[in-house]
């Protein structure tokens, strides 16, 4: 199950900002999955919910956002996201195109709680 690896990975990242900011505790996780990763969305939230206990964010929700392939086509020039696999271009059918994205793994934010000194 390589959701528990990516969940695991995302809390490494976000406790290691969260304590730079001299946080206390970790409230939010976002982040950006493409579909060429493959990775169900329902068994990382579950890997997550595992692997956040003992952590700074034992208590954090995760949001993820699940993004399509994105491919320029080089017969045409089309720039264009795909929701699921498909190596043609939609607008003239070539098999000549470049992946721009799609297998990405992002954590592109944390919502932390940080002491005021109060």
């Amino acid at each position: 199950m390589h959701e528990l690896s990516i969940a695991m990975s995302m809390l490494e990242l976000a406790e290691g900002e969260a304590r730079r900011a001299g946080a206390h505790r970790i409230t939010r996780i976002h982040c950006r999955i493409g579909c060429l990763r493959q990775a169900d969305t329902t068994m990382l939230s579950e890997a997550f919910d595992l692997a956040k206990s003992g952590t700074l964010a034992a208590r954090a929700k995760l949001e993820v956002t699940t993004v399509g392939m994105r491919l320029e086509c080089s017969a045409c020039g089309t720039h264009t996201e795909l929701d699921a696999w498909q190596f043609e271009c939609p607008s003239c059918g070539a098999t000549e195109i470049h992946l721009e994205g799609g297998d990405e793994i992002e954590l592109t934010s944390i919502e932390l709680e940080i002491d005021d000194g109060d």
